[in-house]
């Protein structure tokens, strides 16, 4: 309830460019073995330290979609989400950055577990990389489009992040 009533007041006090409030996600099995610690870990990196920087210096953010609320308005002028994209989410928050919008956070966390086991941790990843090659591979089919639609600064940071992730995905073991 607490994470909704910061979401109400960061809309009702913000400006209408405002499009999508990013909440942090919390491990809450962190202490179960290694796997879910280092979950915990980079979750912790990533929406306490990259995804608050990101917003402070309104640069594109892939979105974490189990804890985020967005203004309306800008959900649809985004076109909402991709049906065929399984990770929607970081698609989306690139392409309401493109349609002018930009992300906030929020300090309210939404509890989540983490995967417990090397063949949960596999699967999810393999997702994930699946839906962030997606999402860069539609954006690079008109790159000099992408360019001007994130500006250059957005550019850049969405190949740091966006392909980023998946040059990272070579140093999994």
């Amino acid at each position: 309830p607490g994470q909704l009533l910061e979401a109400w007041a960061a809309f009702r006090d913000g400006d209408d460019r405002l499009g999508c409030l990013q909440a942090p996600l919390a491990i809450a099995n962190l202490r179960a073995n290694w796997i879910a610690g280092l979950f915990a870990l980079e979750y912790s990196g990533l929406f306490r330290i990259l995804i608050p920087f990101l917003a402070r210096i309104r640069m594109p953010i892939p979105l974490g979609g189990t804890s985020n609320h967005f203004r309306r308005s800008a959900l649809e002028a985004a076109g909402g989400w991709d049906p065929h994209n399984v990770t929607e989410d970081a698609d989306l928050g690139m392409r309401l950055y493109a349609h002018g919008y930009r992300t906030g956070t929020l300090s309210r966390a939404t509890i989540e577990s983490a995967p417990v086991s090397l063949g949960i941790w596999i699967r999810q990843r393999t997702r994930w990389l699946k839906g962030w090659a997606q999402t860069w591979l539609v954006a690079m089919r008109r790159p000099a489009r992408t360019c001007r639609a994130l500006g250059p600064g957005g550019f850049v940071v969405f190949q740091l992040l966006i392909a980023g992730m998946l040059v990272s995905a070579l140093a999994h073991p």
